[in-house]
């Protein structure tokens, strides 16, 4: 692929992608051109890509903690651009890297030509496939084959570590030449799986199993869907030599990602769940999903409208609102744009009209959980990052 094409270098592009002004195009360019010569000096079992809808950063961050239990390990940065992010990520690599971990992230079509393109990994790890950019890459259908495109680029003797408790990541199965290693919790088609999933005190236990053997992982992030990061690291780990025990080790060590399931003590003793730097469909199920799992004298919910789904905005936001009536959700405070849908919805449903309000600004956010917050109130704030959901946080916890 023609690097000069691709949407961030042309005046075409979303604004959210022109972050390189003209002057520093050039040296952009070099910096992408020196990456791509630099990683065939490393073998290609060097470098593992991570891609998927959701769950990619955390992942990136769980491999790191294992694989560095064996391996000199260097990986992208958080909440950095993959087109600027890898190209940087692979000249940081020194003679002593064992291990590159690779976020390959997509917005847009071509993205994924754009990234192997640079280098070709050996082993790849799928997290999920579901709506998210949906503006940009289409329907499920479309977001698989772009995603899929690394898997397919694999070699006979690459491997792909894929999440089969998703069904389009599991499908992809069939469009490699390399070895397949599912993950999940599914113990009867995956290698290593996860049992006994339980959330208590804000922590997620679980057992990792590999075969006749048996871990107990207590995970300091929240939530069950955080457990697929870790297996997903805890599988690769695996295969690269990396003992159970020390699998147990390292992920007993990770910490959540800022903004994401982070636990706050709230205004008035409140408990405050910071999710706010990932709003779609998909981690907004999983998020409530975990509020519903807390025990909670009541559950608030602050909800901003998912971006960039396009055409698919109005049916998946009438979804999430199906989601909340599903739950046992007390109030809840929805932000502006395409949260209307969730609004409608949420009426036409039955909600009671004085549990909900709708259209608001984030200073009205905080100035409405001010007055409504007490103590053992657990209030979730999600929100993509674009929508600063986090200053509403920084308003409604406590202060140190």
């Amino acid at each position: 692929m023609d690097i000069t094409t691709h949407p961030i270098w042309s005046q075409k592009a979303p604004t959210t992608k022109q972050k390189i002004s003209k002057f520093k195009k050039p040296f952009h360019l070099a910096r992408i051109y020196l990456a791509k010569q630099y990683a065939k000096l490393f073998p290609g079992s060097t470098f593992i890509g991570v891609t998927g809808s959701v769950g990619k950063t955390t992942t990136v961050k769980a491999l790191e903690m294992v694989l560095s239990k064996k391996f000199n390990v260097l990986t992208t940065k958080a909440n950095l651009d993959p087109i600027l992010n890898i190209p940087e990520t692979i000249l940081k690599a020194k003679r002593s890297t064992n291990k590159i971990v690779l976020e390959m992230g997509i917005e847009y079509l071509g993205e994924m030509d754009f990234y192997l393109s640079l280098v070709k990994p050996q082993t790849c790890i799928i997290t999920t496939i579901a709506y998210q950019h949906s503006e940009f890459l289409g329907d499920l259908e479309s977001i698989a084959s772009e995603k899929g495109k690394l898997i397919e680029s694999l070699p006979g003797g690459g491997k792909a570590f894929l999440n089969f408790d998703d069904v389009n990541v599991r499908k992809l199965a069939e469009t490699t030449k390399a070895e397949v290693i599912f993950y999940g919790t599914d113990e009867k088609n995956c290698q290593v799986w996860a049992s006994n999933v339980k959330i208590e005190n804000f922590i997620t236990s679980f057992e990792i199993n590999y075969g006749v053997e048996r871990v107990e992982i207590n995970y300091p992030l929240l939530g069950e869907h955080q457990i697929y990061p870790a297996l997903a690291a805890a599988s690769v780990g695996i295969s690269e030599g990396v003992s159970l025990i020390q699998v147990k080790k390292a992920l007993e060590q990770m910490t959540p990602e800022e903004h994401r399931m982070e636990i706050f003590q709230g205004y008035n003793n409140s408990i405050i769940i910071d999710d706010s730097y990932n709003g779609s469909p998909v981690s907004i199920e999983a998020a409530l999903n975990t509020l519903e799992q807390i025990p909670a004298k009541r559950r608030i919910l602050v909800l901003g409208e998912t971006k960039e789904l396009g055409k698919y905005s109005e049916k998946l936001h009438r979804q999430i609102a199906q989601k909340i009536y599903s739950e046992r959700i007390d109030f809840v405070y929805l932000g502006t744009g395409d949260t209307k849908y969730v609004a409608e919805e949420l009426l036409s449903l039955g909600f009671l009209p004085e549990k909900m309000e709708a259209n608001l600004q984030n200073p009205q956010v905080v100035s409405k959980l001010l007055k409504v917050l007490s103590k053992g109130d657990v209030c979730l704030v999600k929100g993509s990052r674009s929508l600063r959901l986090d200053e509403v946080v920084t308003r409604i916890v406590k202060k140190q």
